[in-house]
C-alpha cells in the first residue's frame, strides 16, 4: 500500500489540529503554513475531513477546525479511509464478485492478511498515539 500526498498531508493536518485541541480552533492559514501544505490543496482534505465528522468548522473571527472529538477517539484507520476510500490492496477483498477465482484464489488470502494487518495497525493508532510520538522525539532530539 502507497499512501496519497492527500493522506500524509490530511494526517499532518489533523496533528496540527489535535496539537491546539484544548486551545481553540486553528485557522487554515495557520495548518497551512506550520505543515507546509498549499492553502487551496488543504481546503480539499479540509472538506473531506469535515464531510467525514472528524473535523468541524468554528466560523466567525475566532474561527478555524478543530477535531469532532478528543486525539485519543480518532483512529488513523478513520483519517485514511476519509482520504484513501478502501485500503483493500486489490479489489476482491471488498468484493469477491468481482473475480470468478475468489473462491480458490491461493494469493487472494495473501492479500486478505496484508489488509488486517495494516488495518489493525491503523486502528489502534490513534491521533493522541501520534501526538505523543510526536512530543518524546522532539524530547529525545535534544542536543548541546
Amino acid at each position: 500500500m502507497k499512501l496519497s500526498t492527500k493522506c500524509r498531508y490530511g494526517t499532518r493536518a489533523m496533528i496540527e489540529i489535535a496539537r491546539h485541541y484544548t486551545e481553540g480552533p486553528v485557522k487554515r492559514r495557520e495548518i497551512s503554513k506550520s505543515q507546509k501544505i498549499s492553502p487551496a490543496y488543504l481546503e480539499n482534505i479540509l472538506i473531506a475531513l469535515r464531510t467525514h465528522n472528524l473535523i468541524r468548522t468554528i466560523r466567525g473571527a475566532g474561527g478555524g477546525f478543530t477535531l469532532d472529538t478528543t486525539p485519543e477517539n480518532i483512529t488513523m484507520i478513520q483519517i485514511v479511509q476519509a482520504l484513501e476510500g478502501s485500503l483493500a490492496p486489490v479489489d476482491c477483498i471488498d468484493r469477491s464478485d468481482v473475480c470468478d477465482r475468489s473462491e480458490f484464489c491461493a494469493s487472494r488470502q495473501l492479500w486478505q492478511d496484508l489488509y488486517k494487518a495494516q488495518t489493525e495497525i491503523l486502528k489502534k493508532t490513534t491521533l493522541q498515539t501520534l501526538l505523543d510520538r510526536e512530543d518524546w522525539l522532539m524530547r529525545t532530539d535534544y542536543c548541546i
